[in-house]
Formats: C-alpha cells, sequence, structure tokens
C-alpha cells in the first residue's frame, strides 16, 4: 500500500516547468511598476485573460471585462 501510494504520487508530478514559467511570465507582463497596487482578485483575473483564449473565459468574467 505504501509504495503504490508513493508511485501514484511520484506520477502525478508535472513533467516539466513550463506551465509555471508561463504564469510567472503573464504575471510579470501584467505587475508593471504601475500596476502593484492591484488587488490579488484583480490579477487573478486579468492573469486568466492572459493566460486563457478569450473564447474560454466564462460568462461571468466576460461580463466583469464588459463592465470595466
Amino acid at each position: 500500500p505504501q509504495l503504490s501510494l508513493a508511485t501514484e504520487i511520484f506520477l502525478c508530478a508535472p513533467i516539466s516547468t513550463a506551465t509555471v514559467e508561463r504564469d510567472f511570465n503573464a504575471m510579470n507582463r501584467i505587475l508593471t511598476d504601475l500596476r502593484y497596487s492591484l488587488t490579488t482578485e484583480h490579477l487573478e483575473q486579468l492573469m486568466r485573460i492572459s493566460i486563457e483564449e478569450p473564447s474560454d473565459l466564462d460568462n461571468d468574467l466576460k461580463d466583469l471585462i464588459i463592465d470595466c
């Protein structure tokens, strides 16, 4: 049982760090000197827009973009 659990955990580990690097690059593009006052919620939403295609965004986020 212990070995199978360890194997499952090992197999769930990401093979590369490309996704994490892509996310950090998106965050660095968004957080300029003028935008350090963004709230965490706004930063998350802007990162989501930057990382995902606009067609993949849910309706709530589309409404938020329109309201801005």
